[in-house]
C-alpha cells in the first residue's frame, strides 16, 4: 500500500485511541537505530512455536497468517474473513487451514467449521474493520489437529495488563505477498500502547503482513501476545512501527 494510504489508517487509529504524548510514543529514543534481525528459517523443519502457525487460504482467493492456540482453534485478521469485492463475510466452508505451511508443505490441513468476531465490528469500504482492537476472528475447525502432530498450540499470553518496557524481546511470524510461500520472521521490541488493545512494536512488517503473529518468550515458553494490524513510516530513514491487536482483548471465553 502506498504510504499516504497508510498514514491515513494509522491517523484514524490515533483518532479512535486517543491522542499520544511523547511519553507514549517514545521515537526519538534511538528507535530510529533499531533494526529488527531477520530469523533464518531457510532449514526450516515443522517445530515448535512455526508449526502451529499456518496459512488461512480462501477460496475467493488470496490467504492470510493464521496461529493455532487451541487444537481446535486458529486466529486469525477480521479482514481476511470478509469479501472485499462482495461485501460479505467469507463462508466457514470457502477457509483452510494449513498448519506448519512452509514451500508447498504443511504439517495438516483442516476446514473452517464456523467462525466468531468481535460484537461491534464495522467494515470500511477498504475491507478493514473502522476500529483496529476488532481485526480478529476465531476459526473453529472442522476436527482437531491429531496430538501426535509436531504441532503445540501457542498459548495466549493472558496478563490485560501489558507493560511495554516490562516485554522481552518480540518475534513476528507468518506469510507476505513478497513471501507467499515461506515463513518468514524477525525480532524486534515493543514500542508504547494505544489504550489496553493496541501495541506499538518495532518489528519489520508492511501493511500487507496484517495478521502475523507476535510472539513473546516467557519463562513458561512462547506466548501470542498480539496480531499485526497497520504499519506506519514517518520517513524514509525511520523504520516503520507496528501496531498488534492486544489477543488479551479478545473474549476469553472464544480462545478456549
Amino acid at each position: 500500500m502506498r504510504s499516504s494510504i497508510v498514514s491515513g489508517v494509522f491517523l484514524s487509529v490515533v483518532l479512535l485511541c486517543g491522542a499520544a504524548s511523547a511519553q507514549d510514543f517514545p521515537l526519538n529514543r534511538g528507535l530510529q537505530a533499531t533494526k529488527p534481525e531477520n530469523i533464518r528459517l531457510g532449514a526450516y523443519l515443522p517445530r515448535p512455536p512455526w508449526s502451529a502457525i499456518g496459512r488461512v487460504n480462501r477460496r475467493p482467493g488470496g490467504f492470510c497468517s493464521g496461529t493455532l492456540i487451541t487444537r481446535i482453534k486458529v486466529l486469525t485478521p477480521a479482514h481476511c474473513v470478509w469479501n472485499r469485492s462482495r461485501k460479505v463475510w467469507i463462508p466457514s466452508e470457502d477457509l483452510h487451514f494449513l498448519a506448519g505451511y512452509h514451500l508447498g508443505k504443511y504439517v495438516e490441513h483442516r476446514r473452517i467449521a464456523y467462525v466468531e468476531l468481535a460484537d461491534n465490528v464495522d467494515i470500511t469500504r477498504r475491507g478493514y474493520p473502522r476500529n483496529p482492537k476488532n481485526d480478529w476472528a476465531v476459526l473453529t475447525l472442522d476436527r482437531a489437529i491429531s496430538a501426535n502432530a509436531s504441532i503445540h498450540p501457542i498459548a495466549r499470553l493472558r496478563s490485560r495488563r501489558i507493560k511495554p518496557s516490562k516485554l522481552g524481546p518480540l518475534v513476528r511470524a507468518g506469510y507476505s505477498p513478497y513471501r507467499p510461500y515461506a515463513l518468514s520472521s524477525n525480532s524486534c521490541r515493543a514500542v508504547g500502547m494505544f489504550g489496553r488493545s493496541l501495541l506499538m512494536h518495532s518489528c519489520d512488517a508492511t501493511f500487507a503482513d496484517s495478521g502475523h503473529p507476535i510472539l513473546v518468550q516467557t519463562r513458561q515458553g512462547w506466548r501470542l501476545l498480539g496480531l499485526q494490524t497497520v504499519t506506519h513510516k514517518k520517513n524514509k530513514k525511520m523504520n516503520g512501527l507496528g501496531m498488534a491487536v492486544l489477543v488479551s482483548a479478545i473474549p476469553e471465553r472464544l480462545t478456549r
